[in-house]
């Protein structure tokens, strides 16, 4: 929205900014496939994409995503390690199999893997065709990304420490859907030149089932899941869940007690009435029925190449182009402060309140990230709904508050910097004001003619100070 009249007619006299060719795009969510999924069958499901894994099952005849088996469950073979290490980042090798037992369709990836110094096999001119255990792809590993230690607790620490698993206890099978996350963290922090699709891109799931033993656990597996875009997450707790880690979680996701969990305030668009809602069954098992996700989420899903958002896939690309022109570059700066001002500023140069929209209400993308994409103008909620997809994809957590300024509606940012939420006005001060609207307080925001119209942006997303450098 507009501030004041006057600043309307002086900026009829400054410099247009950045302005880009009108240019359509679908904007549509891509809902093809409708399948019941969990974290270990999506991880499988990315790799599948990307060529690494093959499925157990071709695609059914109309290409549904729910055709695709992995079968995560089960135990993980010390070929098929092989042969995904091999896809995944192997090039090819020079001489023949040095082993006896490893099938012809194997060959290739285990003779690399001995060249590369990855394998010793198993003693006796055997690779071994047996299951894998979690400790021995690890050992591949620190072989291959030379950590230089083979000792268990070791390889354990390092690995969890580059976040290619979780700290967590061995457990007596190492499943394939293990595995796959493994790979997929591997494929996303060592080898990101590999993720290009090969195959068929997924939709998002229906419905993502979580199996936690604490809050906590809750917490981080429920934050990973809605990166999927289900439609529903299904939480299961284990029985010796103790009994206050539960009211913990009631108290922070069930709507009935006007609080919400910080992990989904960021991933949901609360612009809509209820934009989730928790049903609770016996045994421990919770269910949370998301009514929408925030543009911001839908975007970083689609950047990452195996789920499709967006039909139009011209869209895709102008956003990657903006994030590897733009946005790339701000990552390389020192600090979150200064990724948040510098995209702050990046927006008001290149975005310009599109005063169409607001007095004749006839271009509705500029209430959301398109119109930018599209035109570089905007209004208010465009404004906000933009400087959060900048953030989330510089790794700052924010949120779109929806509340009034100067009695009218109007939108803006609430950002988490250093420890603490703060406010950001990027429509008004690209408006007139500069910077004044940047991570401020409450009081300030109120104290000049804004106001909120919701309860957990002045209540649990507290911003009680301005921001201090």
């Amino acid at each position: 929205m507009p501030v004041l009249l006057a600043v309307f007619l002086l900026l009829g006299a400054l410099p247009m900014s950045a302005y880009a060719a009108e240019v359509s795009y679908s904007d549509t969510r891509w809902n093809r496939g409708w399948y019941y999924s969990t974290p270990d069958d999506m991880a499988g499901r990315r790799l599948y994409v990307y060529g690494i894994v093959d499925s157990i099952s071709e695609l059914t005849e109309d290409s549904t995503d729910k055709g695709i088996l992995l079968e995560a469950e089960g135990p993980t073979g010390r070929l098929d390690a092989a042969f995904w290490l091999y896809r995944l980042c192997g090039d090819m090798p020079e001489g023949l199999c040095p082993f006896t037992d490893v099938p012809e369709d194997y060959s290739e990836a285990v003779t690399w893997l001995y060249e590369a110094g990855v394998t010793k096999g198993v003693g006796g001119g055997r690779y071994g065709t047996g299951d894998i255990t979690r400790y021995q792809l690890l050992v591949m590993l620190s072989r291959l990304l030379q950590w230089n230690t083979e000792d268990k607790d070791e390889v354990l620490t390092i690995a969890c420490e580059q976040g290619l698993l979780r700290a967590k206890e061995e457990t007596e099978i190492f499943s394939r859907g293990e595995m796959f996350q493994i790979l997929c963290s591997l494929l996303d922090r060592q080898f990101p030149e590999r993720r290009i699709a090969m195959r068929p891109e997924m939709s998002p799931p229906h419905e993502i089932a979580l199996t936690v033993t604490s809050y906590e656990d809750a917490v981080e597996q429920i934050s990973e899941a809605l990166n999927l875009l289900p439609s529903n997450i299904v939480v299961q707790f284990t029985e010796d869940c103790p009994q206050e880690e539960l009211d913990q979680f009631l108290s922070c996701f069930d709507w009935v007690s006007d609080s919400v969990a910080r992990v989904i305030i960021t991933s949901v668009d609360h612009s809509i009435l209820a934009p989730y809602f928790m049903s609770q069954y016996k045994d421990q098992r919770y269910k949370l029925w998301i009514s929408n996700y925030a543009p911001a989420y839908e975007v970083s899903a689609d950047a990452l190449d195996w789920i499709r958002v967006y039909e139009d896939e011209s869209y895709s690309t102008a956003l990657r182009q903006l994030e590897t022109e733009y946005l790339a570059p701000l990552k390389e700066l020192d600090s979150n402060y200064a990724r948040a001002k510098s995209a702050h500023d990046l927006l008001c140069r290149l975005a310009s309140y599109d005063y169409t929209e607001y007095y004749q209400h006839t271009q509705f993308e500029a209430h959301r990230l398109l119109g930018f994409v599209q035109r570089r103008q905007i209004v208010c909620d465009g404004y906000a709904y933009t400087y959060q997809w900048m953030l989330r994809y510089l790794g700052i957590d924010s949120y779109v508050v929806i509340g009034t300024a100067a009695g009218e509606g109007h939108a803006w940012n609430k950002v988490f910097l250093d420890g603490a939420w703060y406010n950001v006005d990027v429509c008004w001060d690209d408006t007139g004001y500069g910077d004044f609207f940047f991570l401020k307080s409450d009081a300030s925001l109120e104290a000049n003619r804004h106001q909120f119209t919701d309860q957990y942006s002045t209540t649990d997303y507290s911003s009680p100070d301005n921001y201090r450098r």
